[in-house]
């Protein structure tokens, strides 16, 4: 069976070392399980069985997009789907938006509490609803983050008023609706026309508590994620696996629902 990791990161090689000590200073428990680099997560891929990676690079400045999108293009392999990226502050959305689309690149990744905005503000409206009309994926940072951060940048509240102010837009919430706050996912979120992506799950509930929110929002709409470097590949596929879904939504979760998405 073919497994497509929703979630994954990787940095040019010069850059990785770098970025790897950022996080782990910036985060308390924080913890590398591969060496950041695009070599280290193919190494990873094949140990755990994943045949093919989405990579979501982040711009925590709007003067990286540019070189971020243009790295993404480059990036793309078989076995590796980047997407690119946007900032709120950035000026020229439409232009890298046609670029992305001219890329085939499917869609981007939003980290409010990196990128210092709250994801329902009006404000970034304008960002949305280019992109639901260019039909790329947004993977929002959903709940809170071990950074030092506000933590309710991302909420499962705001990713509800987000999709009922778009309902084309195809919103991707990422740590199973909201790291850390699963009983306000439960209760804004579960059921909702939006895809969650299971990377913290395997960590943080039982398989019984897992597979309950899984068929409670609806297993065609739950990704497979693991966040390396930040958690385990092997350790996530293994777990859910194992975690008591039958064959028929293991094949969805870890492959049928992503193709849909990405093809």
């Amino acid at each position: 069976m073919e497994i497509i990791d929703f979630h994954t990161h990787c940095f040019p090689d010069e850059l990785a070392p770098r970025a790897i000590e950022r996080v782990i200073i910036t985060s308390p428990g924080a913890k590398n399980r591969t060496d950041g680099t695009l070599a280290g997560l193919r190494r990873s891929m094949a140990a755990s069985g994943v045949t093919r990676s989405v990579v979501l690079p982040v711009a925590t400045k709007a003067s990286q997009v540019a070189a971020i999108n243009s790295a993404a293009s480059r990036l793309a392999a078989p076995d590796i789907i980047s997407f690119g990226a946007l900032h709120p502050a950035t000026e020229n959305i439409d232009e890298e938006i046609f670029f992305m689309k001219a890329n085939n690149i499917r869609g981007i990744k939003l980290h409010p509490e990196f990128q210092d905005f709250y994801l329902d503000d009006p404000a970034v409206f304008p960002m949305y609803e280019a992109l639901a009309a260019a039909g790329l994926i947004v993977v929002f940072h959903a709940g809170k983050d071990p950074g030092p951060f506000t933590n309710d940048h991302s909420m499962p509240a705001g990713i509800a008023r987000v999709h009922k102010q778009f309902p084309s837009l195809c919103i991707v919430a990422s740590h199973m609706g909201g790291h850390q706050v699963w009983d306000e996912v439960e209760k804004h979120l579960a059921g909702a026309p939006v895809y969650f992506e299971t990377s913290t799950g395997p960590e943080n509930f039982s398989k019984q508590q897992f597979v309950r929110l899984c068929r409670r929002h609806g297993i065609d709409r739950i990704l497979f994620g693991s966040d390396t470097p930040w958690y385990d590949q092997i350790f996530d596929r293994k777990w859910v696996d194992e975690c008591g879904l039958n064959d028929p939504e293991k094949e969805k979760v870890f492959f049928r629902n992503a193709l849909g998405l990405l093809e």
